[in-house]
């Protein structure tokens, strides 16, 4: 498991995160399953439901559609953007979304697959909540890829590894 890092004050390297990332509609997902065969066996054998032969994309916890608690402990997760979103117009301010939910997805779960969309192109946006939140999602998820082991972005359901 992770850890601070008292003299930099970073989260030491963890050796099992998997950061997938592409636009919306781009395949990461089934990419996640075919890339990561090994995690998803693995995954197959905790799932509780009983006959199900494989993983597959309808078995992610969707952060669009989970509570905090489900997600933050999820070993298989999409949607990160969505959960963002939410917990911003819950009230949380960004700076204290800043400061913790990038180490707390990576202290409750560590072993972990975890897929966001890509929301930083294009237009830059008027509302300034909008701003706020692509702003906020951005420098999230650049502390989830520092810390990930890999990273790999995925285009038309084809994934190139960044890191």
């Amino acid at each position: 498991m992770c850890q601070m890092d008292g003299r930099s004050g970073r989260l030491k390297e963890v050796e099992v995160i998997r950061f997938v990332i592409g636009g919306i509609h781009q395949g990461k997902r089934a990419f996640a399953c075919r890339q990561f065969p090994a995690f998803c066996e693995q995954m197959e054998s905790q799932m509780a439901e009983p006959g199900k032969e494989k993983l597959d994309v309808s078995d992610f916890l969707d952060g669009k559609l989970v509570s905090w608690e489900e997600f933050v402990h999820g070993r298989y997760t999409c949607n990160l953007h969505q959960m963002i979103r939410r917990r911003l117009e819950a009230g949380e301010r960004a700076a204290e979304l800043e400061a913790g939910m990038a180490r707390d997805l990576i202290q409750a779960c560590p072993d972990r697959i975890l897929i966001t969309d890509e929301i930083g192109y294009g237009i830059v946006p008027i509302d300034p909540f909008e701003r706020e939140y692509r702003e906020l999602t951005g420098r999230i998820c650049c502390q989830l890829a520092a810390e990930a082991k890999e990273v790999w972005r995925v285009t038309a359901g084809i994934g190139i590894r960044i890191k």
